[in-house]
């Protein structure tokens, strides 16, 4: 019991440094050259994708200007902050916590992993509107990409603020530009 009680308490010592270790690392410019170079290769190579297998349209969500900034507002949170915030702040190490580069991936490729999958389990249990794009392979590749880009930059930047700076451009275009809106039923 007491070893138990002596896990858990390392366990929230370790959640707590991690979450204060990314909200407070203010991102240099470098990192957000990163995020950008990042967030342009997955344009270059999921836009292509997207439309040769007509998962992504080119075209406008049918909402206001206002409610598309209430969208996009909404997106920096949920799934933005919130994603970023569990799968890369709360369960891989951040860059203070001194490991090799190998040992890293070992962690992070399972949680990349259960990032994608955590999508379609999603769809089947809380939003079933949104299952054939949750499931959907594009979406899939989509979601797996986005994962390893964050997963990237979080370990260069230490800084919860760049990847969810880059999980809300991407989901956001994909909303309000390429037919995301309509895909979701929103």
């Amino acid at each position: 019991m007491q070893y138990l009680r002596l896990r858990a308490y390392i366990t929230l010592r370790l959640t707590l440094h991690r979450l204060q270790q990314a909200v407070t690392t203010r991102p240099q410019a470098q990192d957000w050259l990163l995020a950008t170079w990042l967030a342009v290769g997955f344009g270059l190579v999921m836009v292509p994708v997207g439309l040769l297998s007509n998962f992504l349209t080119p075209t406008l969500a049918e909402v206001t200007w206002a409610d598309g900034l209430r969208l996009a507002g909404r997106v920096l949170v949920m799934p933005a902050l919130v994603e970023e915030g569990f799968w890369r702040v709360l369960v891989l190490p951040h860059p203070t916590e001194i490991m090799s580069d190998r040992k890293r991936w070992r962690l992070g490729l399972p949680m990349l992993g259960l990032f994608v999958v955590m999508h379609p389990l999603n769809a089947m249990t809380f939003y079933p509107m949104a299952f054939a794009t949750f499931t959907n392979p594009v979406f899939l590749l989509s979601a797996a990409l986005l994962g390893l880009i964050c997963t990237a930059a979080y370990w260069k930047s230490g800084s919860l603020w760049i990847v969810t700076a880059i999980h809300w451009l991407v989901v956001t275009v994909w909303l309000l530009f390429l037919g995301g809106y309509s895909a979701l039923g929103l």
